[in-house]
């Protein structure tokens, strides 16, 4: 009762007093997924056998014929940060990586550090709500895995196989050689997803392509990203090659 009071709060939030919001299409819009699928079923059953512990690995799910080119060759696309949002792409998927809003709480001594005349500021003054879009610059690219893998990671990305990187940091260095061929140059930045509440934001130092909705918590990724060293949107993908994986990776099929 508790979480169903959360929802309906949050259908407040998001459409207004019920039963706005509360109709056919909210379930037609983003199906849920069928986690008791036969697909479900193969990778609770592939993934339990596999006894695999949190930061021990990274794993890339995706179409047998990518993951299969991905161990044997290392050959992957990345993505323009961009790509992301196209309204083809499930819920799992589709996201505006290029923004993050937050909103937080500012004490009285925080608000006067940001107006012109602390003076304008009454002295009884409460919190203050303040609703925040951080934007980056411009385009940039992105390669998303995962810390971890779980039967809802097949379902919801429709995957039927995953290559499970067991160095992580001989992955990391040939990745980053692999990388020089980026057209034009780029920065390359790399950690663990930071997950943000956008009502409850606990930090405003956001750093966009790592920043992703706390609604995606549960797919625990690592991120790998390329900003250009000049801005241009949009980007287009890249495909690189580092070389056959099948010494520090193993290739899991459904």
């Amino acid at each position: 009762m508790q979480k169903w009071t959360h929802v309906l709060e949050e259908m407040v939030l998001r459409y207004g007093p019920y039963p706005a919001g509360m109709d056919r299409d909210i379930l037609h819009s983003e199906p849920f997924p069928n986690f008791a699928s036969e697909l479900g079923q193969r990778a609770a059953a592939r993934v339990g056998s596999l006894g695999l512990q949190r930061g021990d690995v990274f794993v890339k799910l995706g179409k047998r014929q990518h993951m299969e080119s991905l161990h044997r060759e290392g050959s992957l696309r990345i993505q323009p940060a961009s790509f992301f949002s196209n309204t083809y792409h499930n819920g799992a998927i589709r996201d505006d990586e290029l923004t993050m809003a937050v909103s937080m709480t500012l004490s009285r001594n925080q608000i006067v550090q940001l107006v012109r005349n602390p003076n304008d500021v009454p002295v009884d003054a409460p919190e203050q709500r303040v609703d925040i879009e951080f934007a980056f610059s411009g385009d940039f690219w992105l390669y998303c895995m995962t810390n971890a893998v779980s039967p809802r990671h097949f379902v919801d990305f429709d995957a039927d196989a995953c290559v499970i990187i067991r160095d992580r940091a001989a992955f990391r260095s040939r990745l980053v050689n692999a990388a020089n061929a980026v057209p034009g140059g780029a920065t390359m930045h790399e950690g663990d997803a930071m997950y943000f509440d956008p009502l409850f934001s606990k930090s405003s130092d956001v750093f966009v392509p790592l920043a992703k909705h706390f609604g995606y918590t549960y797919q625990d990724e690592y991120r790998f990203c390329w900003i250009p060293l000049q801005a241009a949107a949009p980007l287009r993908y890249v495909d690189l090659c580092m070389g056959s994986l099948a010494d520090i990776a193993d290739l899991i099929t459904l």
